[in-house]
């Protein structure tokens, strides 16, 4: 699954969504990660409430890009929904070729897709930081552990197509949800005997990541997200289109803003029982219950979406913004992005911070 063009570490994380683009370059200096760029670019829409063709997807790529000039080609892209599968693996300690083996007929037999149809990868954890494919990676009792990921061949190639289209060459694909993961781990401190989860609300999938204090990370896609929660909000008398640039800062002139609010309590219902769901299910299965959500992504970062979250979920609510624990210069590209759009770039910057 991981398309890797060796011995080059220049690259930047690339966030496509079907109504947002988002793009991170960072560097790592001493340990500390410094922003280079930062963009992000709207996907315009063929029509009124219906979701752009690959073509404006592309352009919007090239022009997020291009708009911070992001000297890089590589990128580091990622994938999530309902072509992805995602299971936590413990196995005994074995070879490199044993362990390959054993991830595969485990894909098997868990994965809800056809034979040949998809591929399959895996990442080794230890102490709960992703690591890399080693045989040290392994909990304190022996174990090998880690998370294996299958996912349908034909979406790997059509994102790299997307890229590619874009004049761009996707050097590895990733899970957001792992991503998100990767940027937490990164940038915060794990509360030592508490389990936190990361809350991604992005534009046709929300990223649930519940992470205890040892032990392995559980993740989950859910199918409620800012598209369908726009088109919830919106009404006869305004458009989702309208209701979208207001969300994601496209226009700030206030127009739709009491139609937002008096609009969002219904319309995140469907999303809030599923994270509720979710949590009663983690809960109950690993006997731990969440302290703490970081809340990011597209309508995660409104301080208003925060609250109405933190309102109607059980663990305290707050707002994540990664680029707060990053050195971001005033003179970097983009920094009036992050400033305003910090915690919608959380994703860009977790693949941002892979290393190839």
């Amino acid at each position: 699954m991981k398309h890797i063009f060796m011995g080059h570490k220049d690259i930047f994380g690339l966030d496509i969504g079907v109504s947002c683009v988002n793009a991170v370059w960072l560097r790592k200096d001493e340990g500390d990660y410094r922003v280079i760029a930062a963009g992000r670019k709207r996907v315009a829409h063929a029509s009124r409430g219906q979701l752009a063709p690959d073509a404006l997807i592309i352009k919007a790529i090239r022009e997020c890009v291009k708009s911070v000039k992001i000297k890089t080609k590589y990128a580091v892209c990622s994938l999530s929904g309902n072509d992805i599968a995602l299971r936590r693996f413990e196995f005994p300690v074995v070879s490199d070729d044993e362990l390959a083996n054993a991830v595969l007929f485990e894909a098997e037999q868990v994965c809800p897709f056809e034979e040949g149809q998809f591929i399959v990868d895996y990442q080794l954890m230890n102490n709960n930081r992703l690591g890399s494919k080693k045989l040290d990676d392994q909990s304190s009792d022996g174990l090998t552990c880690g998370i294996l990921v299958a996912a349908m061949a034909d979406v790997i190639g059509h994102r790299n197509q997307l890229v590619r289209k874009a004049a761009l060459n996707c050097v590895l694909m990733d899970i957001d949800g792992l991503a998100l993961l990767n940027c937490y781990l990164e940038c915060e401190k794990q509360e030592a005997g508490k389990t936190t989860a990361l809350l991604h609300i992005g534009d046709s999938f929300s990223n649930l990541v519940i992470l205890p204090d040892g032990g392995l990370p559980f993740v989950r896609d859910i199918p409620h997200a800012a598209t369908e929660i726009i088109g919830r909000v919106s009404t006869e008398h305004v458009s989702p289109d309208a209701i979208r640039d207001t969300f994601y800062g496209w226009r700030q002139d206030g127009r739709h803003d009491q139609t937002i609010r008096s609009g969002m309590a219904a319309a995140c219902t469907p999303l809030i029982a599923e994270v509720t769901e979710t949590l009663r299910y983690y809960a109950l299965h690993e006997g731990q219950a969440v302290d703490k959500i970081f809340v990011c992504g597209h309508l995660g970062a409104g301080q208003d979406t925060c609250e109405l979250l933190d309102a109607r979920l059980s663990p305290k609510v707050v707002l994540w913004n990664p680029f707060e624990k990053m050195r971001c210069d005033s003179n970097c590209r983009g920094f009036d992005i992050i400033k305003a759009h910090g915690p919608s770039l959380a994703l860009a910057a977790g693949l941002a911070m892979r290393t190839i």
